[in-house]
C-alpha cells in the first residue's frame, strides 16, 4: 500500500503536527468565548436583580440606571454589521421600549390609571428578562411580591414635600416666613429691665 509524504511526513502525522500547534491556541480561544459568555451573562442577572430588588422603589437612582442598560445588555450581537437578536432578547428590548414609551407618556388624565398600566408594563419586562435568565416567576408572582415598609412611603413622602416646599420658596412661589423669638440674653435684660423699673 502507497502512502503520500511530504518533506518525509505522512498526512497522519502533518495532522499530529497541526493539533500539537493549534491546540493551545484553539483552547485559549475557547477559553475566551466562554468567558465572555460568563461575563454577559453576570451583565444581564445584575440588571434582574437590581430590577426586582427597587421594583418597589422605581425611582431610585440603581433602579433608573439598570433601566438604561437594558438597550444595551439585550442589544443582541453584532455579525459583519448585522444586528441579531434572539427571541428572547427581542421579547426584552420591545418590552422595555414599550414600558419607557409609557414612563413619558403625558396624556393620561387619571394618575391611577397611568401607575395601573405602567406596573402592568413593568411586570411584563420583569417577566420577559426572567425566562431569559432562566427563573421561573409568573407575572402575578413579579407583580404582587414586593415587600416596601410604610416607614419608606412616609419618609419618601416626607422628603418629597420637603423638596416641593424649598422649591417653592427658591422660584418665590411661597414667602418664607420669619418669627422673631427672642434669645436667652434679651430674655433676661428684659426681666432685669422690669425688675428695674419696678423698683422706680
Amino acid at each position: 500500500m502507497f502512502t503520500a509524504t511530504y518533506l518525509g511526513l505522512e498526512l497522519k502525522d502533518w495532522v499530529m503536527v497541526i493539533a500539537v500547534l493549534m491546540g493551545p491556541v484553539l483552547a485559549v480561544q475557547a477559553q475566551k468565548i466562554v468567558e465572555k459568555m460568563r461575563d454577559k451573562r453576570n451583565r444581564r442577572l445584575q440588571i434582574f436583580k437590581t430590577l426586582m430588588s427597587t421594583r418597589a422603589e422605581r425611582v431610585s437612582r440603581e433602579h433608573v440606571q439598570a433601566l438604561n442598560l437594558i438597550d444595551i445588555e439585550f442589544y443582541g450581537s453584532l455579525i459583519f454589521g448585522i444586528r441579531l437578536q434572539t427571541k428572547r432578547e427581542k421579547a426584552i428590548t420591545n418590552a422595555w421600549k414599550n414600558y419607557n414609551s409609557h414612563l413619558n407618556d403625558k396624556s393620561y388624565l387619571s394618575l391611577e390609571e397611568w401607575y395601573r398600566d405602567g406596573d402592568s408594563l413593568f411586570t411584563k419586562m420583569l417577566y420577559e428578562i426572567s425566562q431569559a435568565l432562566g427563573y421561573d416567576f409568573d407575572e402575578v408572582q413579579l407583580k404582587r411580591d414586593a415587600y416596601k415598609p410604610e416607614a419608606h412611603v412616609n419618609l419618601e413622602n416626607s422628603q418629597i414635600t420637603v423638596l416641593d416646599g424649598l422649591a417653592k420658596v427658591l422660584s418665590n412661589q411661597n414667602p418664607l416666613s420669619v418669627k422673631l423669638v427672642p434669645s436667652e440674653n434679651q430674655k433676661s435684660d428684659k426681666s432685669s429691665d422690669r425688675a428695674g423699673n419696678k423698683r422706680k
